[in-house]
């Protein structure tokens, strides 16, 4: 928890505190960053009115998406990998792995304040309207590539622009899915 924090507010030092951890612990802990995101994000689209299925089929259905979603972050963190031994970058899968998954937290904080404003009549008045949920949600997305961009220079041992080269594919694919509705 406290490397979460760390990162989150004090990114080099965060990252500092997840080089000395070790490798099972970072597996571990990454896998529960993308579980917890993928709950909260089937949460935050899950409509409570318009649901016909049963409470079982719903958390079998969670269960299967979560499984899922670990496999297709470990498959981004292989591609983020060899795009940095491409660029000549010295970091191992697990260090590029749970620089991906501690760069996923920013996210899923925002997508619980969203999720938090979005089932709220308290402040519908002034602040709850969807420019300022997507507000929170691109502050939260800018502050992932942050942790991205500083721990892939960090582990790969290169500079800004190496990073972004290395993170170029993902955020390609953001845009284009972002243009056409996905």
């Amino acid at each position: 928890m406290k490397s979460i924090l760390l990162t989150l507010f004090h990114t080099k030092r965060g990252l500092d505190i997840l080089d000395d951890e070790f490798e099972d612990d970072l597996k571990r802990k990454s896998a529960i960053i993308f579980g917890v995101y993928t709950a909260v994000q089937f949460l935050f689209d899950y409509n409570f009115e318009e649901e016909t299925n049963g409470f079982i089929i719903n958390l079998l259905w969670l269960v299967f998406s979560i499984f899922i979603s670990i496999l297709i972050w470990l498959l981004i963190a292989l591609l983020f990998h060899k795009i940095g031994k491409i660029l000549s970058g010295k970091a191992n899968y697990v260090e590029v792995l749970s620089v991906i998954a501690y760069s996923v937290v920013p996210i899923v904080l925002g997508l619980l304040i969203v999720g938090i404003l979005k089932n709220t009549e308290l402040l519908t008045h002034d602040f709850n309207n969807l420019y300022s949920r997507n507000f929170i949600l691109y502050i939260s997305w800018f502050f992932s590539l942050k942790i991205l961009i500083q721990g892939l220079a960090k582990f790969n041992q290169y500079g800004l622009l190496k990073a972004l080269l290395n993170i170029s594919p993902f955020i390609i694919l953001q845009v284009v899915l972002k243009l056409y509705g996905y």
